[in-house]
């Protein structure tokens, strides 16, 4: 499962390939606002997790 990481700042948004390198990647933030993280399935769909995992975000 992959994951897109969306910034407010209007940077690029960077991906993750697991819930695991979601996570590190979550870690690794410092003072970017982050606006979205979106699910995106194998046929392209894509979900929002934010809720999921705003427990993770230092914000």
């Amino acid at each position: 499962m992959r994951y897109r990481i969306e910034y407010a700042d209007g940077r690029c948004c960077n991906f993750a390939n697991s819930r695991k390198d979601l996570l590190d990647w979550l870690k690794l933030l410092k003072d970017e606002q982050i606006v979205d993280i979106r699910k995106i399935y194998k046929s392209g769909v894509t979900d929002s997790v934010l809720d999921s995992y705003r427990r993770y975000l230092k914000q």
